[in-house]
């Protein structure tokens, strides 16, 4: 493995395992010898919505529009939730022809002034993860940086794992909660105005989704099968004339934004 300057954030990272300075140290590890302009952390779940942790030379205004708007369309939470894949995990290798079209890369990356991203993918308890994720304002990441960062992984991963280990099972990198059933961070409320259309019972499920929860969640919450709920959103979309879960946020959103 090469080594380059990191032996002395190397060093700090081991220091601080167990410790309130370990997603600093470890942020200082991953970033040592990988030229990047800023720095943002992010817990996701497979069940509930992302919180955000922590973030370096980021403007607090887009963490809120994150959190409000645009984690909707995050493509790491949507690999997340859809396959819970741990590693090194650069943007591009997510940038499908949909992503690059929507919100999140034409919107959030581009009025972060943020031109590409990579994630180091680490597990973090129960479903959750945390991703670390360097960004660049100009210029891409290159092939051999994202190989560097896999030769590195191991180290990574080995580091927060001691970490989880030392802070016990009830420790929680954020105030938001966590627990089995747990509310998602947002609540967005529809407002009656928006979708007339649609049922009380409708409203409802509508309501979870835009929360955040997947299907088998929002079975379990509504006490129904998860056949029920695939039959429920079918009617939805065919009621408000889409056809993805992505239009649906897109309508929610656009609605929002001209009430405004």
């Amino acid at each position: 493995m090469r080594m380059g300057n990191i032996w002395a954030p190397l060093a700090k990272a081991i220091a601080a395992t167990g410790t309130d300075r370990h997603v600093d140290c470890l942020i200082d590890l991953i970033g040592a010898d990988i030229a990047h302009d800023l720095v943002t952390v992010t817990r996701y779940s497979a069940t509930k919505t992302p919180e955000f942790v922590k973030h370096r030379r980021f403007s607090d205004e887009m963490v809120r529009r994150y959190l409000e708007n645009y984690y909707v369309f995050d493509p790491f939470y949507a690999s997340w939730r859809r396959a819970r894949r741990l590693g090194i995990m650069p943007l591009k290798s997510l940038a499908d022809e949909e992503a690059k079209r929507g919100q999140y890369i034409a919107g959030f990356l581009a009025q972060s002034e943020i031109c590409d991203e990579v994630g180091i993918i680490l597990a973090d308890g129960g479903d959750w993860c945390l991703g670390i994720f360097l960004d660049r304002s100009t210029n891409a990441f290159k092939d051999n940086e994202i190989a560097l960062l896999e030769e590195r992984l191991p180290v990574f991963e080995a580091l927060h794992a001691l970490d989880i280990k030392a802070r016990g099972s009830d420790f929680s990198r954020t105030s938001a909660p966590t627990g089995p059933g747990a509310s998602p961070q947002q609540k967005p409320s529809i407002p009656e105005s928006l979708w007339p259309e649609l049922s009380l019972r409708e409203r409802e499920l509508v309501q979870l989704i835009l929360a955040g929860h997947p299907t088998a969640n929002i079975a379990e919450r509504l006490g129904i099968t998860v056949g029920t709920v695939k039959n429920h959103r079918r009617r939805i979309y065919e009621k408000l004339d889409i056809t993805t879960e992505r239009e649906l946020f897109l309508q929610f959103f656009q609605h929002k934004s001209s009430a405004r």
